[in-house]
């Protein structure tokens, strides 16, 4: 009742304004407003009520939560994903030296336990992981150490999706106060101290985490059969028969 009354008042004053201008009576203004006023009135009470019911207002807030998680993570709802950060434990498969190897060599990692997402094994413990020689230095004279920096890249899961994984690993061998006491003792005796060379053992553990949010390329609800180990996989050819 008193929106109406604030719709009447708002339309008379602006026709009268108007109006009174064009010499049309002051009555004959007001109540043209009051007719619009009734006719917009009675627009909005045929206009069908909408109710919802509570199953259905629950439906609504779970799908613009999952609207929401889709937005964050850049994965369609309900698809599997592994999520970033999760961490991996790769241990080396061979030794590695400053002495023999190079920069941008490739070296390779298996991963220690299974990665488990929803009770379901998405990549096996044993899997190799990828990974390269991102900084390589021998030991020189002056007792000057080896150097050797590696990183994690990938690995897959069962169904073949590659996730991208980060890890920076340095080890240095010597030290600065082993060096210092040689060339306290001879300065040309330090001339011929060789410094010694990194080796990182095969078997040496190191913790990998993936570095963004990777789709699995299925449906959670899907994802046992994805998974499923003795599902063939790989390149399929058809020959003409």
């Amino acid at each position: 009742m008193r929106e109406s009354l604030k719709k009447v008042t708002g339309i008379s004053l602006s026709l009268l304004v108007w109006g009174t201008s064009l010499g049309i009576p002051a009555v004959a203004l007001a109540d043209t407003g009051l007719q619009q006023v009734k006719k917009e009135e009675a627009q909005e009470s045929a206009a069908p009520a909408v109710h919802k019911t509570m199953k259905e207002r629950i439906a609504e807030l779970k799908a613009q939560e999952l609207a929401g998680d889709t937005q964050k993570t850049g994965i369609p709802a309900g698809e599997a994903y592994i999520p970033k950060d999760t961490q991996l434990t790769v241990e080396l498969t061979k030794e590695l030296s400053s002495k023999t190897n190079r920069k941008g060599e490739s070296i390779q990692f298996k991963l220690v336990d299974n990665m488990i997402l929803n009770d379901v094994v998405v990549i096996p413990a044993e899997t190799i992981a990828e990974g390269h020689i991102t900084k390589q230095k021998s030991s020189g004279m002056f007792g000057r150490a080896g150097k050797l920096e590696i990183s994690v890249d990938s690995i897959q899961t069962i169904n073949g999706v590659t996730v991208p994984l980060t890890y920076a690993g340095r080890i240095e061998a010597g030290s600065d106060g082993a060096v210092a006491v040689a060339a306290l003792v001879s300065l040309v005796g330090g001339l011929f101290m060789k410094g010694a060379n990194v080796k990182i053992p095969a078997g040496t553990k190191i913790a990998a985490k993936v570095e963004k949010d990777t789709d699995l390329q299925t449906p959670i609800k899907d994802l046992a059969a994805a998974m499923d180990p003795s599902k063939p996989r790989g390149v399929k050819v058809v020959l003409p028969q």
